[in-house]
């Protein structure tokens, strides 16, 4: 009774495995135990400074006791994979240090390139790759994490400019994906196998909303949160690849719980850089900007020509292309895709 419980009511932000790669081994598992208490520490840190006393009274009394549980990887496994879920009273927040790990990488990466000058289109592409690109082709013949994989030091996080950047982006995202989280227990979402697809696009949205509403009561704007989603864009299917409406319609009915839809994108954007930004005086500058960035996601998202490309440029396009560095990737593009 307990496992049907728990296999139920599992709620999160789930990924689409790539091409049946068994992305659970991106890290030596040495490697993520000796992360693990470091990245406990940030997420109990982030909870417990910043989002539980945010919280109102009906919101905690709603969501009961919070215990976060920091798994390491199991076969099968995938990065950026976050849920949670009710056990009685308590609210069970799971944050695999294998996600924890992947999400903080990401988030040094896109810092990296930003202060050093290199286009962030580069990273785009790796996690494009790790859905379309077949192991044989990516060095060493296996799935490495993105700072591995296009050869961006390990230790990019103490660079100066990189250091604070890149620990903003990924307190945002954790503090982003804590609330969202916690949002599915205090609404009473149902798990996936009782409600229908809409249903559960739903739920995401509204999850979105009070995750948005928590992070704009502690002025913590959510730019962290945009990577996240916009690394996700590369890894879901979405609107782009299907060839018509009525294939990517059929796509949501009958399979779809967590895809990257354009009106869910577009509704963070305008709640984003509308009422949030409207309440956050001198910063009301930052929440539009990084609304128009969340409304770009979207963009991409509908752009069924440059899904093709984007796919067929990760799984073809020599690898040092997708690094950053002198090589273009908008060249890369042109030559794959035969310049549109």
């Amino acid at each position: 009774m307990r496992a049907f419980l728990y296999l139920s009511l599992l709620l999160g932000i789930l990924v689409q495995p790539a091409l049946g790669a068994n992305l659970s081994e991106m890290y030596a598992e040495e490697a993520l135990q000796n992360d693990a208490k470091r990245l406990r520490t940030a997420v109990g840190k982030i909870y417990k400074l910043g989002i539980k006393p945010s919280l109102s009274r009906s919101e905690s009394s709603g969501i009961g006791d919070v215990e976060f549980r920091f798994p390491l990887p199991r076969p099968g496994d995938d990065p950026l994979n976050f849920y949670a879920y009710r056990d009685g009273r308590k609210a069970i927040v799971v944050m695999p240090v294998l996600s924890l790990k992947a999400l903080e990488d990401l988030t040094t990466a896109y810092a990296w390139a930003q202060v050093n000058g290199f286009r962030q289109s580069t990273i785009d592409l790796y996690y494009a790759a790790l859905r379309h690109r077949p192991i044989s082709k990516f060095p060493g013949r296996k799935y490495t994490d993105v700072l591995t994989a296009l050869g961006i030091p390990k230790d990019a996080y103490k660079q100066p400019g990189v250091d604070s950047l890149s620990l903003s982006l990924r307190n945002e995202a954790y503090a982003f994906i804590i609330a969202h989280e916690l949002a599915h227990v205090l609404f009473r979402h149902k798990g996936y196998a009782e409600i229908t697809k809409a249903q559960a696009r739903a739920d995401e949205v509204q999850s979105d909303r009070f995750a948005l509403d928590v992070m704009a009561r502690t002025a913590t704007p959510p730019l962290g949160a945009v990577f996240y989603f916009q690394a996700q864009i590369y890894r879901f299917r979405h609107r782009g690849e299907f060839k018509s409406n009525d294939a990517w319609t059929n796509y949501l009915m009958t399979v779809a719980t967590h895809p990257m839809a354009v009106d869910r994108l577009k509704s963070m954007a305008r709640y984003i850089s509308g009422p949030l930004a409207d309440r956050r005086g001198p910063e009301k500058k930052l929440w539009t900007g990084i609304g128009g960035l969340m409304k770009q996601l979207a963009a991409i998202l509908e752009d069924g020509d440059l899904a093709v490309c984007i796919a067929r440029v990760a799984a073809e396009a020599p690898w040092h292309v997708l690094k950053p560095g002198d090589s273009d990737p908008n060249w890369a593009m042109e030559s794959v895709c035969g310049g549109g």
